[in-house]
């Protein structure tokens, strides 16, 4: 029935190609339009003759040739694991940004990018000519304003002068007591200090730019890679998947660099929003090599079994109710194909589990699948000889 229909579809093609040419001649437009019809049924008719000859060669046994080479691989069990990956990045809660707290000009940079300071050393100076200037000019009030007062004072305890010119002396020194010390403390906030200790990890200001101000930036970044650690957050499909102390495997693609830690910590919370919980690595080795925002791949698997039969899912075929693979059967002398039919246990994307159908030492068909069908006779080659 399918040759028929295969046949019938040559012939009407044919007729539309004889039709077409019989067709009075006319404008240069129309002939490329039958031109165009006359191709595509010829596609068709050639689509066609190459299905028809393969159904051929598939019924027609003797047209095969006598031994087809494919690669096997022996079934034996062994431990599986399957593997799911998460995207992560380096954090570190000491990650400091050093703005000032008034807008000034920088006087100088103290520090260089890279060098290990301490917590209250200065990184840099900035122009507080304005606050030092007030501050002479308090300091010289102030002394005037000691004098008057210690005067008042010692009139008042001998009962000179008004209880009124006492009072005024005294809240005027002591204002002024108070504006300095208010002085000094804004003239602290000329000079930036590291609030941890750390590495210095990006200087962003020169000498003589403004910061501090509503479109400036901070002046350097101070990083404790001491404190760092590797931040996820993973799909809510793997809650109790991975837990706190499980090992991982860390990958920082950027750097090349990879290395097997330990889950550190396990978020009870999944995020209404994106449904994901978080999880925390800390790194313990080549801390000096990462930094806040570098991406890390962690690897970890969320099904393991030590005694399993696995083969890859891309050799599983069904044949819409059960699933089968192809396997190497001996008949005397001959090695020949067979279709196995097998129960699966639990299928991945690369691997799948057999509960059944497979045991220890079958030959599974691997390469040269495709090409091979029920009963053909084939040599088995090794790969190492291919090519």
């Amino acid at each position: 029935m399918k040759f028929m229909k295969y046949l019938n579809l040559i012939i009407l093609a044919a007729i539309i190609v004889t039709g077409c040419s019989s067709k009075p001649e006319s404008s240069l437009d129309k002939k490329r339009e039958e031109l165009t019809k006359a191709e595509a049924s010829l596609d068709s008719i050639q689509k066609a003759i190459a299905e028809i000859k393969e159904e051929i060669n598939k019924l027609d046994t003797s047209a095969r040739s006598k031994t087809f080479p494919v690669m096997v691989t022996t079934i034996q069990k062994g431990a599986f694991k399957n593997p799911f990956q998460i995207q992560g990045l380096v954090e570190s809660d000491q990650n400091v940004l050093i703005s000032p707290e008034v807008p000034a000009n920088v006087l100088s940079i103290l520090v260089k990018e890279g060098q290990r300071v301490s917590r209250g050393q200065v990184i840099a100076t900035l122009d507080g000519s304005i606050a030092g200037a007030q501050i002479n000019e308090l300091e010289n009030a102030l002394s005037l304003a000691k004098i008057n007062f210690e005067k008042q004072e010692r009139l008042w305890n001998q009962k000179i002068g008004s209880e009124m010119q006492y009072l005024q002396a005294k809240n005027q020194y002591e204002n002024l007591e108070k504006s300095l010390t208010t002085a000094k403390t804004q003239l602290g906030k000329y000079t930036l200090r590291s609030p941890i200790n750390g590495t210095v990890d990006e200087i962003m200001a020169n000498p003589g730019e403004l910061v501090g101000g509503m479109t400036s930036g901070p002046v350097a970044r101070i990083v404790n890679l001491k404190d760092i650690k590797i931040k996820a957050n993973v799909s809510e499909r793997y809650v109790g998947q991975i837990t706190k102390g499980q090992t991982v495997m860390v990958n920082f693609p950027s750097l090349g660099l990879q290395m097997t830690e330990k889950v550190s910590s396990v978020s009870n919370v999944i995020d209404v929003n994106n449904r994901t919980f978080v999880v925390y690595v800390q790194p313990s080795k080549n801390l000096d090599k990462l930094k806040p925002n570098l991406l890390a791949l962690i690897t970890a698997y969320d099904y393991e079994d030590k005694e399993a039969i696995s083969i890859p899912t891309k050799l599983v075929r069904t044949d819409g109710e059960k699933s089968f693979v192809f396997v190497v059967k001996t008949q005397g002398q001959k090695k020949i194909v067979e279709k196995r039919f097998i129960e699966i246990q639990k299928q991945f994307p690369s691997q799948t589990l057999i509960k059944s159908g497979l045991e220890v030492g079958d030959q599974l068909i691997t390469e040269g699948v495709a090409s091979v069908i029920v009963g053909d006779e084939i040599k088995i080659i090794d790969a190492s000889t291919e090519g």
